[in-house]
């Protein structure tokens, strides 16, 4: 699917709008030389950049092209698997992210998002749980931010 950068550029410009406004609403906390709202502020800047340029080179380079070209809509089935999956997982892991922790639900998500992109078994099987742990351990025990282990708990230290 081709959407023109025309349409995708303020598109992106405006979600950063939407972001910084949204990081302004976060309550300041008293002591702190820089808020909770630098990070998403900073990224709001970034989209609205982006999107910036993005829809300047939609005006310079697509002269005399429609908005939307129907004509590449044609989107493999593994690429709506993917979306599914992404969504699915999502809003899956929401639910079950307590019950079932953080390290086991993100190495299934990551296998399986890893095999819809076509990555060979041997190096999900070995990337998944690596990269989730490394994860794991570095939010719960570098920074401090409490990570449920779920059922894994009696296992992970």
């Amino acid at each position: 699917m081709k959407i023109s950068d025309r349409i995708t550029g303020p598109a992106l410009s405006l979600f950063g709008a939407v972001v910084i406004v949204g990081a302004m609403q976060l309550p300041t906390v008293p002591g702190v030389r820089f808020g909770a709202d630098l990070m998403p502020t900073l990224i709001g800047i970034g989209f609205i950049c982006l999107g910036l340029a993005i829809a300047l080179g939609g005006f310079l380079t697509e002269k005399g092209r429609t908005f939307l070209d129907v004509s590449e809509w044609r989107v493999p089935l593994r690429n709506y698997a993917a979306a599914i999956w992404t969504l699915g997982g999502l809003v899956i892991g929401i639910f079950l992210f307590q019950s079932v922790g953080f390290p086991l639900i993100g190495i299934i998500y990551m296998a399986g998002l890893m095999l819809l992109m076509r990555a060979r078994i041997l190096t999900t099987v070995i990337v998944s749980p690596v990269v989730v742990l490394i994860l794991y351990y570095g939010f719960s025990k570098g920074l401090m931010v409490p990570l449920p282990a779920g059922i894994l708990g009696g296992i992970l230290p």
